[in-house]
């Protein structure tokens, strides 16, 4: 029997126990693990203690046969940490959790991510099997911890910390950590991560992108329905600024994942924004100094993103497996008006700014992906109207050969926790479905697993959350052609 001192588990949407031999794995089990994962168990493993990586999806993926209860009952451990970052692994966080503490009831179960720091006293209050959250950035608080728990210490002073103490009572530690520089963190070892080369290669057949690479922390907007801008990371993570890796540190992530597992390419953990362009053309330049022959997606957070920095980043990735991603979500700048009222006065996409992104896709033939969603707050039936036929008129005039490098991705959204939406959703116009971590919960758990891993929670005025999904569905279908001529190869 293997001994850890902490296992690390990326959970599935749903455990299946019997997977099946000729199941088809959706794009929707999102195999993705938290970039901090890795610079968390990396700093535990370099202060001695015995750590591994499993990622549940991934393990599925590759033997269908494969059980969590199996793999449990052949190690002893004296902490098991569950990702709790993205809304979708919330009722499969749960579920791993119980199988956990049936098999070794004496093991540890501490959660970690965006969504744990949000619902942390909810969880814990309703899910017996949970020991422990770690509230925003966790390589401190989860050494400090399982330092405490190997020794048998007090947990009264484990930053950030939320947990039951010997009366069941449930404390709240301070959030007293933030880390102020990354570049002391190792975001790439890998080696902790069963099937570590698989993880590589599925990520880029299944999900359409290869390794998170971490460029920073922080965020200065606040998107609508986004759980990560800067208001939500103030309140659960205590973070005020953000702050960026140096460019030479990510440079050696870069060497480091490709001589290891010759990897096509690296998706940038961090957007791009007027404020931080100088860094990118710092970052991208030092790439092809280097003569890194890899490819790369990145974001667009805010425009302008303008015809300079599609030159440079021309220059530095081959077209293959690179892409530039823009999310103005509708087209509708009169929403985009209310929004940038309401949540954020940044958050302006122009239809000429658009449409300068598409022609500089055109002429540097990189690949642009626009993501819309139709049933965006405040969009009328109209608004819905004109995105689709903005949709069908791209498909028509770039989805038909590969010299035209414009895809619509058509996305359905969760409101997630933290978000301005969900926060005070009435100045939406929209209703909540789910208010609670259980209803959450029990929403995912009914769901079916599908291209798309959100489930809708909320209704509009206009929009209810079934019609939502209807009209992004037939939207995606109806534009998929895009995907098959911008060289990218997509998911089942």
């Amino acid at each position: 029997m293997k001994n850890y001192n902490i296992i690390f588990i990326h959970p599935p949407r749903r455990v299946q126990p019997n997977y099946g031999e000729n199941a088809k794995f959706r794009r929707g089990r999102y195999l993705f693990i938290p970039m901090g994962v890795f610079a968390i168990a990396d700093l535990l493993e370099r202060e001695g203690f015995g750590v591994k990586i499993i990622n549940y999806p991934l393990e599925q993926y590759l033997n269908h046969n494969w059980s969590i209860t199996d793999f449990l009952k052949n190690i002893d451990v004296d902490v098991c940490g569950i990702d709790l970052h993205w809304i979708h692994n919330a009722y499969g966080v749960i579920e791993v959790a119980r199988i956990i503490k049936e098999i070794n009831p004496n093991s540890k179960v501490i959660l970690g991510g965006n969504t744990a720091s949000y619902y942390h006293h909810q969880i814990l209050k309703y899910y017996n099997e949970i020991d422990g959250i770690i509230r925003g950035e966790g390589e401190i608080p989860l050494l400090k911890y399982v330092q405490s728990i190997v020794k048998n210490q007090s947990l009264d002073f484990v930053p950030n910390l939320t947990y039951r103490d010997s009366s069941k009572q449930i404390k709240v530690n301070p959030i007293s950590y933030t880390a102020k520089t990354l570049d002391d963190l190792n975001f790439t070892n890998v080696s902790l991560l069963n099937n570590a080369k698989s993880y590589f290669e599925c990520s880029r057949k299944l999900m359409g992108i290869s390794f998170n690479l971490s460029i920073g922390r922080g965020c200065p907007f606040n998107c609508p329905f986004c759980g990560g801008g800067q208001r939500a990371q103030q309140k659960y993570a205590g973070r005020n600024e953000v702050i960026l890796r140096s460019p030479e540190k990510v440079i050696e992530d870069i060497k480091k994942i490709k001589d290891n597992f010759n990897i096509p390419s690296v998706f940038f953990g961090h957007g791009s924004y007027p404020a931080n362009l100088k860094y990118w053309q710092n970052l991208f330049g030092l790439i092809k100094k280097e003569k890194l022959d890899i490819s790369a997606d990145l974001e667009i957070w805010r425009l302008p993103f303008p015809k300079k920095m599609w030159k440079i980043f021309h220059d530095t990735f081959p077209r293959k497996d690179s892409s530039i991603s823009v999310s103005p979500r509708t087209m509708s700048e009169n929403v985009h008006y209310k929004i940038a009222k309401k949540a954020d006065p940044t958050f302006k996409f122009s239809r000429a700014q658009i449409n300068d992104l598409i022609r500089n896709a055109n002429l540097f033939r990189r690949t642009l992906r626009i993501w819309l969603t139709l049933g965006f707050p405040f969009q009328t039936r109209l608004d819905v109207l004109k995105d689709f036929l903005f949709m069908m008129k791209c498909a028509l005039k770039y989805g038909t050969t590969k010299s035209k490098p414009i895809t619509i991705m058509n996305e359905l959204y969760h409101i997630f926790p933290g978000s301005p939406a969900h926060e005070s959703p009435e100045d939406y116009a929209i209703k909540l479905k789910y208010k609670s971590f259980p209803e959450i919960a029990e929403a995912f758990k009914k769901s079916k697993i599908s291209y798309f891993y959100n489930v809708i929670n909320y209704d509009t005025k206009t929009f209810s959350a079934s019609s939502i999904r209807i009209i992004n569905t037939l939207s995606f279908l109806s534009t998929v052609n895009m995907l098959l001529t911008t060289g990218s190869k997509q998911p089942e």
